[in-house]
């Protein structure tokens, strides 16, 4: 069994709307490794939520993986019932645990039906008590017979990551986990899903804007932009050996606590439509470093070393 629990290679996915086609995942291509966090960020619409739902396999019937494939556990993921891994093998928490939660059943029945479903063996209500108490809801003889409404936005987020995690599953996909969250909250939640990473020993990809929990969470980030990967690398060599235009602005727009005097710059301008995707690299419109053969041709993949590569033709400059 190779290293990687999760391999998705040149992957193209799109939705089909009334207004054409949008070119939502164009060509990614990724590992996640056993036991790492993965993060990905990217602006809204850069397409990290797109590549989640095709690897859950979630993209509706308006969705289409157009090429590419997807390897878990070193098997084609296409080649499984979805229906018997979701929620067992791979789990996702999704971005808003305000409508993730179904509010006419009590958070006991939610937690138990994944159980029931994927045929735990033992006591399922025990089961469901344990990892009620395990994320801070107590007391949870009691909590585990109420309703979502009955909770904080925090709490909520608590029963939806017991209920991603009950069954012990291999990958954790969270999808903007602490959005809406106070600081904290979303300090608690961050540590409560590390804690029981290593616990159960799972990986996780761990989607957010936000670098600053990057900063503290991943092991490994990807930066997503239009629909594809502008650079990879270690936190360490993301922060630190910035090499993409688009990695580098959104470094230049976040605050740094250590240099709290530090003047923001925003990226000025506008995603791509990706209804009508550039021909030539996504960031062009937007980057200060933009050259002619940006406007027309896709820009290669440079390897700076094993771990960090980044695409974009200044890796052409660099080496002349």
């Amino acid at each position: 069994m190779s290293e990687n629990i999760l391999s998705v290679r040149d992957l193209h996915m799109s939705f089909y709307t009334s207004a054409g086609e949008v070119k939502a995942v164009n060509g990614v291509s990724f590992d996640v490794k056993r036991g790492e966090v993965l993060g990905i960020v990217g602006e809204s619409g850069s397409g990290k939520s797109a590549t989640m739902l095709s690897i859950m396999g979630l993209q509706g019937s308006n969705g289409k993986i157009k090429s590419g494939s997807i390897f878990f556990n070193d098997k084609d993921i296409h080649t499984f019932n979805m229906n018997e891994i979701r929620g067992k093998s791979i789990s996702m928490i999704f971005q808003d645990p305000m409508t993730s939660l179904n509010p006419v059943l009590t958070v006991g029945y939610q937690l138990e039906e994944s159980l029931k479903r994927h045929k735990w063996h033992g006591d399922i209500r025990a089961r469901a008590l344990e990892m009620l108490e395990r994320v801070g809801i107590v007391p949870a003889a009691e909590r585990i017979k109420q309703y979502p409404h009955e909770f904080s936005g925090g709490q909520r987020q608590r029963i939806m990551i017991a209920m991603s995690m009950i069954c012990k599953p291999d990958l954790l996909i969270a999808d903007e986990p602490t959005t809406a969250l106070d600081v904290t909250v979303q300090a608690q939640i961050l540590k409560l899903m590390k804690d029981l990473k290593n616990e159960y020993k799972m990986s996780i990809i761990l989607i957010t804007h936000d670098l600053g929990v990057i900063a503290g969470q991943a092991d490994r980030v990807l930066i997503m932009y239009g629909g594809k990967i502008m650079e990879q690398g270690t936190r360490r060599e993301i922060f630190y050996n910035t090499a993409h235009p688009y990695t580098k602005g959104l470094l230049r727009s976040v605050p740094d606590p250590e240099s709290p005097k530090k003047r923001l710059i925003s990226i000025e301008g506008q995603p791509p439509n990706l209804l009508n995707p550039p021909k030539g690299c996504p960031y062009v419109k937007r980057c200060p470093q933009a050259m002619k053969i940006c406007l027309d041709h896709n820009p290669k993949a440079y390897a700076i070393s094993e771990s960090h590569v980044y695409s974009c033709w200044l890796s052409e400059r660099s080496e002349n």
